[in-house]
């Protein structure tokens, strides 16, 4: 009786799939494309297109490539959806991202675009995300959804239009706006489509292409495929200057687990904060972070730092745990790590204040206070608040400076 019920299952999905062959024989890939599309239903209107067919194309002709993305798509995905429910917009602009950077948020375009969305400057501005040497926010997957999910929200209250919002997001408002005017001020994509500039016009069929294939890839023998890196971490407070490789070598995560988990660290180095910055380790190393929290920390100096100098050998971190263990380090590699002893604090430009004046109170180079607050100019403003390292044992001698009257600070500067 087992038997001829298995011969009937077989012989049901071979009638299924002779039924299948002889739709697609019977049918050109548009139609196949099209009849797919329509499928999905989807709330941003990812309706076939013929231009979309050489995107779908671009992707079946390289599958480990989509298998990439797959594989990303289940880590990225659902921290975008969560981030669009909470504006109450359709998750299907996950698509958008996807197809704006293949989900990898250190992806960088030459118009200096960045992250998973591939957001510009502007617009990351405008939003307040921080974007500086050593942070670009942009690439952090959390962040740059929420506003990601604010811009698309304020688009879409303008043009009441997905495919134009996509549109807008790849050229500017102020672009579009300019298409629509000389498509007859039409508000339809495809009348606006021809008279959009190249770099940007082909954005909404590559989303319809994406959609595509990240839901139809199985139909075209394209297996799955899972994240390359751990996906589960634990969030951990970090205060001082820290490398990934310092994490890295007491942990025993690997620096591209570091990374992948925390692309908005652009130089692979948390700088110091007052806040501090949460960072994400691999959930099974976490505990080791914990545990030798005080071998992770090395003194790092924010005036003289760079990313190659600042990268301990493993040698170095293996001689560190000794000394933790109770073993002596070598005495030459204990003299050659440095100690920074300075410590941060914040002066107010007064009336008639100048640079020189600050810098000779304080102990501290001219160049290095425009280094700090990232001044152009020597001109300082009244009420203007500085950022200034000094020596760490007389942190309480320079904050007096603060509520010094400018008589008590000639005098001061008469003694030196």
């Amino acid at each position: 009786m087992g038997l001829r019920i298995k011969k009937l299952f077989l012989l049901l999905l071979f009638i299924n799939f002779l039924g299948s062959v002889t739709f697609a024989i019977g049918t050109t890939p548009d139609e196949v494309y099209q009849s797919k599309m329509a499928a999905l239903k989807s709330s941003i209107e990812l309706i076939y297109h013929p231009s979309a067919k050489p995107f779908i194309e671009e992707y079946l002709s390289n599958p480990d490539k989509v298998r990439e993305l797959i594989g990303r798509s289940k880590y990225y995905f659902p921290l975008i959806e969560k981030a669009l429910r909470a504006k109450g917009l359709p998750s299907d602009l996950k698509y958008l991202a996807a197809t704006a950077s293949m989900l990898d948020p250190t992806t960088v375009n030459a118009n200096g675009a960045s992250g998973i969305w591939m957001m510009t400057y502007p617009v990351s501005k405008m939003y307040k995300l921080k974007v500086n040497t050593y942070v670009d926010e942009r690439r952090d997957p959390y962040k740059s959804s929420n506003v990601a999910a604010q811009h698309f929200k304020d688009l879409y209250s303008i043009y009441k239009s997905w495919p134009l919002v996509i549109g807008s997001y790849g050229c500017s408002p102020v672009t579009l706006n300019k298409c629509i005017h000389i498509s007859n001020n039409s508000l339809y994509f495809w009348d606006i489509y021809p008279h959009m500039p190249s770099f940007c016009k082909d954005l909404y069929p590559r989303v319809i292409a994406t959609a595509y294939i990240l839901n139809y890839y199985k139909d075209h023998g394209i297996k799955t495929a899972e994240p390359d890196f751990e996906m589960e971490s634990d969030s951990i407070l970090v205060n001082k200057w820290l490398s990934f490789q310092q994490i890295a070598s007491v942990t025993g995560a690997t620096v591209d687990e570091m990374k992948e988990l925390n692309p908005s660290f652009r130089k692979e180095i948390i700088p110091f904060s007052v806040d501090g910055y949460y960072i994400k380790v691999p959930l099974s190393k976490a505990k080791n972070f914990y545990l030798l929290k005080d071998t992770v920390y090395r003194p790092i100096n924010p005036i003289d730092i760079q990313p190659n100098a600042i990268i301990k050998s493993n040698e170095e971190f293996t001689d560190s745990l000794a000394v933790t263990k109770g073993k002596k380090a070598p005495k030459d590699k204990e003299e050659e790590t440095p100690k920074f002893t300075k410590k941060k604090i914040i002066y107010v430009v007064k009336k008639g204040d100048i640079l020189t004046d600050i810098a000779d109170l304080f102990d501290v180079k001219i160049n290095d206070i425009k280094s700090w607050n990232k001044l152009k100019k020597t001109k300082l403003k009244y009420g203007q608040k500085l950022t200034l390292w000094v020596e760490g044992n007389k942190t309480g001698y320079y904050k007096k400076i603060n509520k010094m009257t400018a008589g008590q600070k000639k005098k001061v500067k008469r003694k030196d």
